[in-house]
């Protein structure tokens, strides 16, 4: 594709010409790279919350995109490899992964793509299949993949309602705890299954709190702006939810 052979060739440029990008390595860019894809999160929610929202969506794809082709860029120049060789690991992979659509392997539905997906990953290696979990990741990022490997072996809920009720008797728990420390501990456990019913929801939780997140600031905000001694802060708060309705 022309374009992105000129994509690459502007950053090939860039790396020569741009003192800025020219002195950058994987551990300086290691930022920006997360910043872009924390911005991409913040582009799904507000497509979400408004589709006309699309072209921040293009942008921020973009921008992420910009850094996997630096990255790129800098292991070509070291002798290690290159886009091309990115795109090409990419494909064998997506081929390897996908016997159900290049090769003879018949399979229902999403579910068993999941799993087969795990189960050829497994061949390639001895570890468990929790192995690849990045440690570094957001805690709620770590505890969604984690839920969704565990779904491979069948632990996992039969269905929402299951879910839901496993949430409950964790606030039941955290109710019946006695001291501070089981109570930090119970939070934990609540929070792990409000994450496994976005599972059951197929909602990402970033997303969802993200979402929640903007909403609250954007209340707090109306608050704040019409903050009156005369005026109790509840009867604020529910103006704010109106207005946000409108």
């Amino acid at each position: 594709m022309k374009e992105f052979d000129d994509l690459v060739d502007i950053i090939s440029r860039l790396r020569k010409e741009c003192p800025w990008d020219r002195e950058q390595t994987h551990e300086s860019l290691a930022k920006h790279l997360i910043e872009e894809a924390y911005e991409l999160l913040d582009a799904l929610a507000a497509m979400q919350t408004n589709p006309a929202n699309h072209d921040m969506l293009n942008e921020e794809l973009g921008d992420l995109l910009l850094q996997i082709l630096l990255h790129s860029k800098i292991a070509e120049e070291n002798k290690y490899f290159s886009i091309v060789d990115v795109v090409t690991n990419l494909q064998e992979k997506l081929i390897k992964r996908h016997p159900h659509v290049f090769g003879d392997v018949e399979l229902e539905s999403a579910e068993d793509v999941e799993k087969q997906w795990e189960e050829i990953k497994k061949q390639e290696t001895s570890d468990s299949i929790f192995d690849d979990i990045d440690q570094k990741l957001p805690s709620i990022t770590k505890a969604f993949k984690t839920q969704r490997k565990a779904k491979k072996l069948d632990l996992t809920y039969t269905n929402y309602q299951e879910a839901l009720q496993d949430l409950l008797s964790e606030v039941e728990e955290l109710k019946d705890a006695k001291n501070d420390e089981d109570r930090k501990s119970e939070i934990g456990d609540i929070l792990f299954s409000v994450v496994n019913i976005c599972r059951y929801l197929e909602a990402d939780p970033e997303i969802q709190l993200n979402k929640s997140t903007q909403r609250f600031i954007e209340r707090a905000k109306y608050v704040e702006k019409n903050a009156d001694p005369s005026i109790d802060i509840e009867t604020l708060w529910e103006e704010a939810k109106k207005s946000q309705l409108k």
